[in-house]
């Protein structure tokens, strides 16, 4: 198949898409912003976004936000489980 073919059946393809979500993931990978972590929700992060949310937790941390140790974190769930 030369690659004229391949385009146009790729094409095909793209036009019957109906989930948003699919084509923004596409949308990713043709723009070199590939989907690199999802959140606790299933929404997906390109790289740039996951990047973004880094440096957002990273200042709240610098303002003060309160943090945990992961003994802290560990106490807390085991006593929870009693």
């Amino acid at each position: 198949m030369n690659i004229e073919a391949h385009k146009n059946q790729l094409i095909k393809k793209l036009i019957d898409i109906q989930d948003e979500t699919l084509l923004d993931k596409i949308d990713a990978i043709l723009s070199n912003n590939s989907i690199v972590a999802q959140t606790i929700d299933g929404e997906s992060l390109t790289k740039s976004e996951y990047i973004a949310h880094i440096e957002s937790i990273s200042q709240s941390v610098a303002d003060g936000a309160e943090t945990y140790t992961s003994e802290q974190v560990r106490t807390s769930i085991l006593s929870k489980k009693e």
